[in-house]
């Protein structure tokens, strides 16, 4: 059974390899059409996000699964980046688990609405996030490749501002 935890900066090299790995596999759907940035992620930018952002891991006997990350963009909207379980163990429940330990966070903290972005491309994401009851928002093409900005509204009748999501 996987625990979930905040991270700390001796994860960063784990989180980094299960990153790269993971996006990896984004970057092969993508069939050349733009480079992942993920991909160029270093352990020094990994120890920033924990220091300063919100980074959980899923984690078994000490090796870590799976790694989640977001930041609170506003009062009304937090964004989940990074979101990545490594491949041997996809479709285990622990992505899900990752997911659902973040949007229990921002309820907690009374945030209406949770959004990120993917691949509109990428089927298999596409179908996880409508399955977890987010829905497409809209679309662009500044990293080189359509995304998708997928928003979950976690709080009913409460108001969001989307816009700050528009940066990311």
């Amino acid at each position: 059974m996987h625990a979930i935890r905040p991270a700390c900066t001796a994860d960063a090299g784990a989180i980094k390899d299960i990153t790269h790995a993971a996006f990896k596999l984004y970057q092969d759907e993508l069939a050349g059409a733009a480079t992942v940035t993920a991909l160029r992620e270093s352990t020094i930018d990994i120890v920033d996000d924990i220091l300063h952002r919100k980074v959980f891991i899923a984690e078994e006997n000490s090796r870590i699964l799976g790694a989640i990350r977001y930041v609170q963009l506003s009062a009304d909207l937090a964004y989940i980046y990074r979101f990545a379980v490594a491949p041997h163990i996809s479709n285990t429940g622990v992505g899900s688990d990752l997911l659902e330990y973040v949007l229990n966070e921002c309820i907690k903290l009374g945030i209406p609405a949770v959004c990120l972005h993917t691949n509109s491309k990428y089927y298999k994401l596409a179908r996880y996030y409508y399955g977890k009851q987010f829905f497409v928002h809209s679309t662009d093409n500044s990293k080189g490749y359509i995304r998708a900005l997928f928003v979950k509204e976690l709080l009913k009748n409460a108001p969001y501002d989307i816009s700050p999501a528009f940066l990311k």
